[in-house]
Formats: structure tokens, sequence, C-alpha cells
């Protein structure tokens, strides 16, 4: 509760951060960064690329009934649904967690058009990729969620059971430490206000 009330307290202090001044600032890059690729993984896995082309998919693949496969297909996505409820919404929330109140609806502005721009590269592109790769398509996709793997591995912060300040305090520290080089907006958006 009292964790509520600090938080509600700098919120009153805290300025807005427009998209522009958090691209400009080293001390939301990493965060920003980390909001971006999580978002990223999530259309680049290549599972909006099988449920928009699964009928031509399954047609190349030689089924005789592809539309019975899509079906199929569909309800594998429903029963998965249950993915849903666990790490599936991630990079929807990891904002939330990695940003205060003042920089916050920017970060989710530029996370969520970064997933959109993925998902129509992903609808409008695949079946031009698919044509010049063939059946290997989808290592493509298995590439990148290796990347995206190693990327989450390293560089995103366990939340669990850790407030907004101790976050925050690696993100300032891998801003380069030096605190004078930053407004006091930016680093009470980044919980850096007992510092001041």
């Amino acid at each position: 509760m009292q964790e509520m009330k600090e938080e509600s307290r700098q919120m009153m202090r805290e300025k807005t951060v427009t998209i522009l001044e958090l691209f400009r600032s080293p001390l939301y890059r990493q965060p920003l960064l980390i909001a971006v690729v999580l978002q990223l993984s999530q259309q680049l896995s290549g599972i909006n690329a099988v449920f928009y082309y699964s009928t031509r998919i399954f047609e190349k693949a030689g089924v005789e009934q592809p539309v019975y496969a899509t079906i199929g297909a569909g309800v594998v996505n429903t029963a998965f649904t249950v993915v849903s409820m666990g790490p599936g919404p991630i990079p929807w929330f990891i904002v939330a967690e990695l940003f205060s109140q003042g920089p916050r609806p920017s970060a989710f502005a530029v996370a969520g058009f970064s997933n959109w721009t993925a998902n129509f590269i992903v609808g409008m592109g695949f079946q031009y990729v698919e044509e010049l790769c063939g059946p290997y398509v989808f290592i493509i996709f298995t590439v990148l969620l290796l990347m995206f793997f190693v990327f989450t591995f390293f560089k995103v912060p366990e939340t669990k059971g850790r407030t907004f300040d101790e976050i925050s305090a690696g993100f300032r520290q891998s801003a380069g430490g030096r605190m004078e080089k930053h407004s006091p907006e930016e680093l009470n958006s980044l919980g850096a206000d007992s510092q001041l």
C-alpha cells in the first residue's frame, strides 16, 4: 500500500514523455529496446504466417484436403489458448514494468506500433519469401526465435517480486551511470528520485 502511495506521489511530479524524447534519452534506450524486441518476437515467431496462409501451406505440403488441415490448425490454436494465460501477454505487460507513468504511454505506442508493423510485414511478405525459400521458409522464423531467446535470456530483467525502483536501477547503471547528464524528470521516470 505504501508503495502505491509513493508511486502516486511520483506520478504527480512526473511530466509526460513524448515519443521523440523517448528515443533521444539514453536512459530509455534499453527498456525501449526490450519492449520492442519482445513485441517483434511475438509477431516474428511464424505463427501468424501459418494462420494467414495455412490452406496454401497445407496444399503445397501435399495434404489432400487442406481446408480440414486448416480446421485442425484452428483446433490446435484453440487448445493452446492456455498460452495466452501464461507467457503470451508478457510483451504487452512488460512495458508497464519497465517504464514509469511519464514515458509509459509513449513506450506503449512504440511497442504496439512495432507489434503491428511486424504483423503487417509477415502478412504481406510471407508469400514472397515462401516463393524464394520454398519449404525452408520456416527456418527464417526458427533463426529469429533463437535470436529472440538469447536476447530475452541476457537482456530482459526478472520483474517478479521487484519494485520499479529495483528494476530501473539496472537500466540507470547500463545507461552509463552519469546522472548529471540527465534531467531530473528523466531520472524520476526511471526511479532515480531518491538519488537526487
